[in-house]
């Protein structure tokens, strides 16, 4: 049947049957384009005044895409050509480490102002962009920011952190400033053994750490009780006095960490009795002063800490 039909086309009666399918194709496209449509139409977002040693990874992805309403023939000049350039600067939005966030609410002004007046913009598709940013790097050391205390009668003996440097990532005029970055806030107490535990290292909104975490290795040693015999030292005398009330020397008791046991002795306190205060102590108790120790102990006691005062001084 369809054969018959083209057989009677042939000659003179092709042509103006191409015509006028041709005319009524174009006068039924003239119809549906002037019809209300909705379409979505990407508007690339072009950023703007870079500071020094930032760069963009994939602002070709920073498009924001939007639903629009309009006739046809209107909606078809944004299909056909390119999406639209939306120009915004750096410094006017957030970027917390490697990444810069545009909030889409930030642009519909301008979206608004770049579509024809009886177009109507029905959703954005999304809230915010992302666009990743590269920034200037630096290794800097980590401090611990926390307070770490043994138990009674035990010594933190070492602390140490791992790893020693993390590679920070920041605008440039911030990471210049920086020398060091710690951790966040960690408190550890009573600690009678040796202890390995995990603590993030504390970022701010301008800045990325890699590593993000380090591990915190704190050494522990319990501590032993020894006993040496110091002289005692007159300060301020006329002349050396010797009297049975005044001590020769002191027994000193303290605390020292098994490893640094051998470490300390005799020659590591000073004892001193100062005549001045036998003088105004009028026959009462005067105390004697330990002036020096080693920063290797803990808790000193002096035996006599106290002596009677003679009463013919």
């Amino acid at each position: 049947m369809v054969k018959d039909f083209f057989k009677k086309l042939k000659g003179g009666n092709l042509l103006p049957f191409l015509f006028f399918l041709l005319v009524s194709c174009c006068l039924w496209l003239l119809q549906v384009l002037n019809e209300d449509y909705e379409t979505d139409v990407p508007f690339t977002v072009s950023i703007q005044n870079l500071p020094d040693g930032i760069e963009l990874v994939d602002e070709d992805d920073a498009e924001v895409l939007v639903r629009l309403s309009d006739r046809g023939t209107v909606l078809s000049k944004y299909k056909i050509g390119r999406s639209l350039p939306i120009a915004v600067n750096f410094s006017e939005f957030k970027h917390r480490g490697g990444t810069l966030s545009i909030p889409v609410s930030l642009l519909k002004k301008q979206i608004s102002g770049m579509v024809e007046p009886t177009t109507s913009v029905v959703h954005y598709h999304d809230d915010t962009l992302y666009v990743r940013v590269v920034q200037s790097r630096k290794l800097l050391p980590v401090t611990l920011n926390g307070k770490i205390d043994a138990a009674e009668h035990y010594e933190i003996t070492d602390v140490t952190i791992d790893p020693v440097d993390v590679m920070v990532s920041a605008m440039p005029d911030e990471l210049e400033k920086m020398e060091s970055v710690e951790t966040e806030y960690v408190v550890k107490k009573y600690l009678k053994n040796d202890r390995t535990f995990q603590v993030n290292v504390a970022v701010d909104d301008y800045m990325t750490v890699e590593p993000s975490v380090v591990n915190v290795r704190v050494s522990v040693s319990p501590l032993k009780i020894k006993k040496v015999r110091v002289p005692v030292v007159q300060v301020n005398f006329p002349v050396p006095l010797y009297a049975e009330w005044l001590p020769e020397e002191v027994e000193i008791s303290f605390e020292v960490s098994e490893d640094k046991y051998e470490m300390v002795g005799p020659s590591d306190f000073t004892v001193h009795l100062d005549y001045n205060d036998i003088l105004s102590a009028n026959g009462g108790y005067v105390s004697l002063k330990l002036v020096s120790k080693s920063s290797l102990v803990k808790n000193v006691e002096l035996k006599p800490s106290k002596i009677i005062v003679g009463s013919n001084i």
